[in-house]
């Protein structure tokens, strides 16, 4: 049994070259938007919810970083994120068994206004992205 007690999948980030091509993709599929936030953390955000799978879609600012969107090869998942009820813990565990982090320390978003969103980033095999996410 692991040290880490994860409680569900938080999201599934997938970056876009164009938001409203991707909303309006989504919500074909049943998926509502649930936050729309411009010009955060160098992205517009939207977060999308389909019987309680959420779905993170980041489109860059950035023109030549928006254009990169959807080019590492067949599909363009970032990472995924799963819920923990504490941060400061998994974090802890993971650094004590080795675990190389994508981003260093723990970084906070204005996403999800007014909950609280902590998170951090590491890397699983193959260089796939695993983030753990604290809501409260």
């Amino acid at each position: 049994m692991s040290d880490i007690e994860v409680r569900g999948l938080a999201h599934i980030g997938i970056p876009t070259s164009d938001l409203k091509k991707s909303i309006t993709f989504y919500r074909n599929l049943g998926f509502e938007i649930l936050v729309y936030k411009e010009g955060l953390e160098g992205n517009n955000f939207v977060f999308m919810e389909c019987s309680g799978v959420i779905i993170g879609l980041p489109q860059p600012l950035d023109e030549t970083a928006r254009a990169s969107a959807g080019t590492k090869g067949d599909g363009n998942i970032d990472h995924f994120a799963l819920l923990v009820d504490n941060l400061d813990k998994t974090k802890e565990i993971l650094e004590e068994k080795g675990v190389p982090f994508a981003i260093e320390g723990i970084s906070v978003t204005e996403a999800w206004r007014p909950k609280s969103c902590r998170c951090i980033m590491v890397y699983g095999p193959d260089h796939v992205k695993i983030e753990f996410v604290e809501m409260k």
